[in-house]
């Protein structure tokens, strides 16, 4: 049996979390990758603030919270279920809240581009979810 396009769409999202955020999951690579956000923003003069230099406290929450994130999307390209595709969905859309709220306050415009796909993920994954339910309760119905 072939997995579904809700299956496959929780999987999708739950590679590109991991391949975002595995350079987050050590306090080295957590320093690089912010160090290569700070560089793309000043490169294309995006507005808002760069991204400042992190202390190493700074640096263990960035790589505790991903450390998370890559066992989160472990578990999603695991076990692609209909439920952990619902508590991601209502999770990216916490996390796009606040990363609108974070651009609101003037930080750097580097999170667009990761807004854009906690979005995307969101919708897709929102939208395949309200399909499927449906044709749950249609064939609950008979209809």
């Amino acid at each position: 049996m072939s997995p579904s396009l809700l299956q496959r769409a929780v999987r999708g999202f739950a590679v590109y979390d991991l391949v975002v955020t595995l350079p987050f999951a050590t306090p080295w690579t957590a320093g690089a990758m912010l160090g290569v956000m700070r560089w793309v923003h000043e490169g294309l003069a995006l507005g808002g603030e760069a991204m400042p230099a992190f202390a190493s406290v700074h640096l263990f929450f960035v790589a505790l919270f991903g450390v998370l994130a890559v066992i989160w999307a472990l578990v999603r390209i695991l076990q692609p279920t209909a439920l952990h595709g619902a508590i991601d969905t209502v999770g990216r859309g916490l996390v796009a809240s606040w990363m609108v709220l974070a651009l609101m306050q003037g930080a750097t415009q580097v999170l667009g581009a990761f807004l854009v796909m906690e979005a995307a993920g969101m919708f897709v994954q929102g939208a395949l979810l309200l399909g499927a339910r449906r044709r749950v309760a249609a064939a609950a119905t008979g209809t």
